[in-house]
């Protein structure tokens, strides 16, 4: 993406959000650009998009950038049951519908590089299943938490897959209860082999946020509520390199696709500030801080060519905007800066292989839907 400016451009049913896919083609400028600092807008008639279900609750992208899969909860009685639906991009329909769970919640999935493979942690356990086939393969759940009498064991949070598949990484928090202090989270392994849990490594603090793979998959990087931990992921189990320095509690991350940037999302007093960590030394410096913080910010991600910074500020809100930064200077660009998706509140993002596009799942209504923004 350069730094023109361009408006955005709706893809009514999806449509031409797979034509610029499949091209890796613009979507095309408006016919007259914003003036200089202005915000995106939508161009045309403003449609509903795809419905999802209820609530969406996470998103993915398959690697050829061909289907969406969205994790969203429905609404049946009492209950809220967990489906994953597969929306083609070429068409805009939901081509195929997965029940997970008869109720719950579940986070946000991650795909399998060949696309073979999504998995998603739905409550307590961490769900494989079969892109092609449309089946659940797994159900599994965490390996036992060590923790007191009457205490719950923590939830499971992020996930990343390894570049050959072989291995799932989930983040748990801490055991919860009271009175007798904190305990601390851990990382879980997945051997995809055997289908089993094969390792973990507990962590220094309670809550375990983002999680993410360095480049080439030899280490990670795991957010918490005392700082991000690099982990050693070449042994059967993964081990502990060293705490970020200068960096406090953080929320999620994002790695750069030459793997010497690290991207983290500040939490807590930091939150509103944005940080890149050199993984050659580990130590953060600030990208951008809000001077009105704490500011919801989310969904930080990086461009497939590493050339932007995308982060998604008052994500709840019909006001939400997606904003730029040019990761060369760590300067903001806001004549790229991207407005007016005609939602309540964005629950979920990903930026398509490419880079070329975005797609958004939120609230409009009672329902949530599923739409593409050109980049």
């Amino acid at each position: 993406m350069n730094s023109r400016v361009w408006k955005v451009r709706w893809t009514g049913a999806l449509a031409a959000a797979a034509a610029l896919l499949l091209t890796g083609a613009g979507a095309g400028a408006a016919a007259a650009d914003p003036a200089p600092g202005a915000s995106g807008s939508i161009t045309g008639s403003s449609v509903t998009g795809t419905a999802v279900g209820w609530r969406a609750l996470g998103l993915a992208v398959s690697p050829e950038g061909l289907k969406a899969y969205v994790v969203a909860a429905d609404r049946s009685g009492s209950r809220t049951p967990v489906v994953l639906r597969t929306v083609d991009l070429r068409s805009g329909a939901v081509v195929a519908e997965l029940p997970l769970a008869e109720d719950g919640a579940a986070g946000k999935p991650v795909v399998s590089q060949d696309g073979r493979r999504l998995y998603v942690v739905v409550a307590d356990r961490l769900v494989t299943v079969d892109t092609a086939a449309g089946t659940v393969l797994s159900r599994t759940p965490a390996p036992d938490q060590a923790r007191p009498d009457g205490w719950a064991a923590g939830a499971l949070t992020g996930l990343a897959v390894s570049a050959d598949g072989s291995k799932v990484y989930t983040g748990q928090n801490g055991p919860a209860g009271d009175g007798q202090g904190v305990r601390p989270g851990r990382v879980l392994v997945f051997d995809t082999g055997r289908g089993a849990f094969a390792g973990a490594l507990p962590l220094r603090g309670y809550g375990v946020n983002g999680l993410t793979l360095q480049a080439g998959g030899a280490a990670a990087y795991v957010a918490t509520d005392l700082g991000v931990e690099h982990l050693d992921t070449t042994t059967p189990a993964p081990t502990a390199l060293r705490t970020v320095d200068r960096l406090g509690a953080a929320t999620e991350l994002a790695a750069s696709p030459d793997g010497l940037r690290l991207y983290a999302l500040g939490a807590q007093a930091s939150a509103g500030t944005g940080y890149a960590v050199n993984t050659v030394t580990d130590v953060a410096r600030p990208v951008f801080t809000f001077a009105n913080a704490p500011v919801d910010l989310h969904y930080v991600a990086v461009s497939p060519d590493g050339g932007r910074l995308y982060l998604l500020k008052d994500s709840w809100t019909p006001q939400a905007a997606v904003l730029a930064y040019d990761t060369a200077t760590d300067a903001n660009l806001p004549g790229e800066t991207l407005t007016g998706f005609g939602l309540d509140g964005v629950s979920a993002a990903a930026v398509a292989p490419g880079g070329h596009a975005l797609l958004l799942a939120g609230i409009r209504g009672d329902g949530s839907y599923l739409r593409t923004v050109a980049l």
